[in-house]
């Protein structure tokens, strides 16, 4: 039976946490979870209470709603707290996991680069469409949060890659 590792490490707590940046990353989530839940509260009490709701809140609350799931991607990138399935990887030697895991951040990295560079590329086609309830705001606005949300995580994927190859250099390959 496959096992599933869910728990992030001792370390990734949100008051101890030695990555840097996560408590500020916490912040900015809570806020933008707080802003997304009055927006669509208000567009709720607008639509059935006073018979009109407001069409920026949609507009705004799904804004926040992008924004705080790739924002809050990085925070688990940060805290290595994304699922994980390592059944096979307990298999391996404590060398091999080490370097196994060396290549899993290898391959993340290479990946974000890419949705970075392809996200990149269409932010400035996007720049003078206008959002439909909100005319003085483009569309690259919302779709901003891609590669804002990957660069965040491509640092905390570097950040963790260091920390990895750092140990094994000092020879903890299983503390890795």
């Amino acid at each position: 039976m496959t096992q599933v590792n869910t728990s992030a490490p001792a370390a990734a707590s949100p008051s101890t946490s030695p990555v840097p940046g996560v408590r500020l990353l916490e912040y900015v989530c809570a806020f933008l979870l707080a802003a997304m839940v009055v927006m669509l509260g208000i567009q709720v009490i607008g639509r059935y209470a006073l018979q009109y709701p407001p069409e920026w809140t949609e507009e705004l609350g799904r804004t926040a709603f992008v924004y705080v799931t790739f924002i809050g991607s990085a925070l688990a990138v940060a805290r290595q707290a994304h699922l994980r399935i390592d059944a096979a990887l307990k298999l391996l030697p404590p060398t091999g996991q080490a370097w196994t895991w060396v290549l899993i951040h290898i391959l993340s990295i290479v990946f974000l680069v890419f949705v970075i560079y392809q996200s990149s590329i269409l932010l400035p086609s996007l720049a003078f469409q206008p959002l439909t309830a909100l005319p003085f705001l483009s569309k690259a606005w919302f779709f901003a949060a891609v590669p804002i949300g990957c660069s965040l995580m491509l640092v905390y994927e570097i950040f963790h890659l260091s920390i990895r190859l750092r140990s094994m250099r000092q020879g903890r390959a299983e503390a890795a």
